[in-house]
């Protein structure tokens, strides 16, 4: 493996842990003598001649390496490997595996309280980050979301979609539809919007599916992806559920109004009580059953 960079970080390629339409993304170790570099990396690989994209990638996560929520990027090289040449981004190793996979451990029941609030949070203080400095980034879903360390902490990935937030607009038009369908807003799917509030929908959509274990649209894009869209952008998604405490009800609709103007910040979001609050997200069973009259339980029982 011959490594073409300035400063190379010496690394071997370990086993594949995902692919995608840019190409694959392996573990490494390295054998740099850094404090900076970790002896673990994720290398995210395209071939040269269709690295364009991964290229833009690199650029804009070195704009947001001063964020602590957002994967860093440690630099980038190009190799010879087995007769072809490859662009390979150097990323942080995410222990953790992805917000998704994590949704799947827990059997699609819905995390727990405490993760669910803390990976929200560290979702939004990345979303402020990137809005402030002027850019959306087109595509948050759990997929996208890697959780990093052994505190799993939750940082935003794969920034292929991101964009400055002037002339989305019109690169929507040019291009198509941006973005996973499940999670887009409606303006996107009605008006070629991709604004900083798209981003905060499809966050939305992410709690949703932390709190419940499903995804915000009870249907599939695999199965009709033009009746989803439709549903996007003509339908609300149903927020009413018993076991949805209020507190955790209103959060999620201050993310999934359908007005984007309406919609709240990232940095309003982070001051929303749900958030501090000790309060559960959802009134689970169990805490009923604890409430139950046992002597009308009884009667019930001889009836």
């Amino acid at each position: 493996m011959a490594a073409i960079t300035d400063h190379p970080i010496i690394w071997t390629r370990g086993k594949t842990i995902g692919r995608g339409s840019f190409g694959i993304v392996t573990s490494a170790t390295t054998t740099n003598f850094s404090i900076d570099i970790p002896s673990t990396i994720a290398v995210k690989s395209a071939l040269f001649s269709r690295s364009k994209s991964l290229q833009k990638e690199r650029d804009l996560l070195h704009e947001f390496q001063d964020c602590d929520h957002v994967i860093r990027c440690f630099g980038a090289d190009v190799t010879e490997e087995d007769g072809k040449i490859l662009y390979n981004m150097l990323l942080e190793y995410a222990s953790g595996g992805s917000l998704a996979d994590r949704i799947g451990q827990n059997s699609r029941q819905g995390l727990q309280d405490l993760e669910v609030k803390q990976y929200a949070k560290s979702i939004l203080l990345g979303l402020s980050h990137i809005h402030g400095r002027g850019f959306v980034h087109r595509d948050i879903k759990p997929d996208n979301i890697l959780l990093v360390g052994t505190e799993k902490v939750a940082k935003i990935a794969d920034f292929g979609s991101a964009k400055k937030v002037g002339g989305v607009k019109s690169q929507k038009k040019k291009h198509g539809l941006k973005g996973t369908p499940m999670y887009m807003a409606p303006e996107s799917v009605l008006d070629n919007e991709y604004g900083p509030e798209a981003d905060i929908w499809a966050f939305g959509c992410t709690v949703f599916e932390m709190v419940k274990g499903k995804t915000v649209w009870d249907c599939s894009e695999a199965d009709n992806v033009v009746y989803l869209l439709c549903k996007i952008g003509m339908g609300s998604p149903d927020l009413q559920n018993k076991r949805l405490s209020k507190v955790a009800e209103d959060f999620l609709r201050k993310c999934l109004v359908k007005e984007p103007r309406s919609r709240w910040t990232a940095d309003m979001l982070l001051r929303h009580i749900f958030l501090s609050s000790d309060d559960n997200v959802v009134v689970r069973e169990q805490t009923r059953k604890k409430e139950l009259n046992p002597h009308l339980f009884i009667r019930y029982l001889c009836r």
